[in-house]
C-alpha cells in the first residue's frame, strides 16, 4: 500500500477547501510546489489534493503541477465538492470540470461529495423524502460525467461525507452502474450522522477507489460529549480494522491520512506547529503500527492504475 495526505489536513496552513464558512486569519504559507517538497521530506508517495492547493485552474499551470509531482514520483487525485446544498463549498462544482483539472495534473480519481442539505433528526434518516431529490440529481451528474471520466482513466469516487449514509451512497452507486463511478471511504464521518463508522467502512470498502483515513475522540462531558480530532491511531475509530478492511477488500493500492484539530487561532506560529506534528504523528502510526510500506512485499513496483471492479 502506497501512504499519501489528504491536504485538507494543512488547512491551517490555507491550502485547505473553503468549508462552513471557515475564513483562515493569516495568509496562505505553502505553495503547490512547497507542498511537494514537503510531502518528499515526510516520505510521502503522494497527495489528495483539494481544490484550495491550486493558486489556479489555468491549465498551463495545472500541466506544471501535474509535471512536478510525476517528477517527484507523487501520486495525486483530486477532490471536489457537488455543493448541492449551496454552502459555497470548493472552487468548482461541475463535473466535467474537476474532471478536466484531474486530467491535467495527471490525477487518477476524483473525489465527490455532495454537501446536500439533510433534515433533522439526522439520526435513523437514511432516504429520507427531502434527501431523496438530491441522490437523484447525483446519479444524473455521475452518469452523464461517467463516459467521460472512462475516457480519461479516471475514477470518479463519491464520498460518505458528513451528510450521507454509507447506504445511500451504495443505492446512488448501483443506479449509476459503472465500473469508473465508485466510492470515497471517510473513516470518521459517519460521526455526524449517526452511523456506525466501522459499519460504513465495510459496506463502503469493496467500491472504494479511494479514503480519507481519519481518526476522532469521543470525550464525554456534563452536558454530553464532544467529537476531537486527533492524529491518526490516537481516537477511537479502530483504524487498524479499517485499514485491514481497505486493504483485503478496496480496489485501491493507498491510504491517504487525513487530520482536522481543534486547535487555536491565536498564536499561527503554534497552530501551524501542532498541524503539522499531527500529521507527522500520523504517518508514524501508520508506518510503524499498520506497517504501511514497510513490508517491501506490499509495496507495488509502480503506481498501478486502480482496479476497476463492478460490484453489483
Amino acid at each position: 500500500m502506497l501512504l499519501g495526505l489528504h491536504t485538507y489536513s494543512l488547512y491551517l496552513h490555507g491550502i485547505g477547501q473553503a468549508w462552513a464558512g471557515f475564513k483562515l486569519p493569516w495568509e496562505r504559507q505553502l505553495s503547490t510546489f512547497q507542498l511537494f517538497d514537503l510531502g518528499i521530506e515526510l516520505g510521502l508517495d503522494g497527495f489528495h489534493l483539494d481544490d484550495g492547493v491550486l493558486e489556479n485552474l489555468e491549465p498551463t499551470f495545472l500541466r506544471e503541477v501535474g509535471a512536478a509531482a510525476k517528477e517527484k514520483n507523487l501520486y495525486l487525485e483530486y477532490n471536489m465538492s457537488l455543493d448541492l446544498g449551496h454552502f459555497g463549498i470548493g472552487i468548482q462544482h461541475d463535473l466535467k470540470d474537476g474532471l478536466n483539472t484531474a486530467q491535467n495534473i495527471g490525477a487518477d480519481v476524483v473525489k465527490v461529495s455532495m454537501d446536500l442539505p439533510r433534515p433533522r433528526p439526522r439520526a435513523g434518516s437514511r432516504f429520507h423524502p427531502k434527501v431523496m431529490p438530491y441522490l437523484k440529481e447525483t446519479i444524473k451528474r455521475l452518469k452523464s460525467a461517467a463516459p467521460m471520466a472512462e475516457s480519461y482513466g479516471i475514477c470518479l469516487a463519491l464520498e460518505n461525507h458528513c451528510d450521507s449514509f454509507s447506504e445511500e451512497i451504495l443505492w446512488v452507486l448501483k443506479e449509476v452502474k459503472h465500473s469508473f463511478v465508485g466510492a470515497c471511504i471517510d473513516t470518521m464521518n459517519a460521526w455526524h450522522i449517526a452511523e456506525d463508522p466501522m459499519k460504513a467502512i465495510e459496506n463502503l470498502a469493496p467500491v472504494a477507489f479511494t479514503n480519507h483515513f481519519r481518526d476522532d475522540r469521543v470525550e464525554f462531558c456534563r452536558d454530553g460529549f464532544r467529537v476531537r480530532g486527533v492524529a491518526v491511531g490516537a481516537g477511537d475509530i479502530d483504524m487498524k480494522k479499517a485499514y485491514e478492511l481497505i486493504k483485503l477488500k478496496s480496489p485501491t493500492n493507498r491510504i491517504n491520512i487525513e487530520t482536522e484539530m481543534g486547535i487555536s487561532l491565536e498564536d499561527r506560529e503554534e497552530a501551524l506547529r501542532i498541524e503539522l506534528a499531527t500529521i507527522k504523528k500520523s504517518i508514524h502510526f501508520c508506518r510503524t503500527v499498520l506497517n504501511i510500506g514497510t513490508d517491501k512485499s506490499e509495496i507495488p513496483q509502480e503506481k498501478k492504475t486502480i482496479e476497476k471492479t463492478d460490484p453489483f
